[in-house]
């Protein structure tokens, strides 16, 4: 993390989950022991680069004296995933890697690396919504509106005045 401390830490995630996503592609292409070796050095350093900047990210986000509800709302996705992946899992397993019978074991992890991918996809595609910070453009949109009706009453005002010092001559 030292070396890319000056990453946006979102930047630094969106890097990091692409890395493992691709690792499971190693599983796809062969069932080797490589294969099963590059994957998980390929994972480890895809994890490596997101998981400590998604606990920058979420501080960087949370309200003053919300960090801890927010730290705990960020690990809820990783939890609530457990039991659709057991199911899935399990049920991958049955089908393409049965105790007896013709093996598949590749079409499985295309299967996996396919439902993987979709997640640093999905971030990519909605890049420019996931990445606002601070003002978003409702906000933007609102205080624009508010200087333009400051604008306005002054201008109002100096109408009025004007009218005022005519009638007055």
């Amino acid at each position: 993390q030292a070396a890319t401390c000056e990453v946006d830490p979102l930047v630094m995630i969106h890097y990091g989950i692409y890395i493992s996503a691709a690792s499971v592609f190693f599983l796809v292409i062969s069932t080797s022991v490589t294969a099963c070796v590059l994957f998980v050095i390929v994972l480890s350093i895809g994890e490596a680069i997101w998981s400590p900047r998604l606990y920058d990210y979420t501080m960087s986000i949370s309200k003053e004296g919300r960090e801890g509800t927010y730290m705990a709302l960020s690990s809820a996705p990783l939890f609530l995933a457990k039991l659709p992946v057991g199911f899935m899992s399990g049920y991958l397993l049955q089908k393409y890697c049965p105790e007896e019978g013709e093996r598949n074991s590749k079409t499985m992890w295309l299967i996996i690396a396919l439902s993987t991918v979709l997640s640093p996809i999905l971030m990519t595609v909605f890049w420019g919504y996931v990445s606002k910070k601070g003002e978003d453009d409702d906000d933007v949109e609102l205080k624009e509106l508010d200087e333009e009706m400051e604008r306005l009453l002054i201008q109002d005002e100096e109408d009025a005045s004007s009218v005022i010092e005519e009638d007055s001559d």
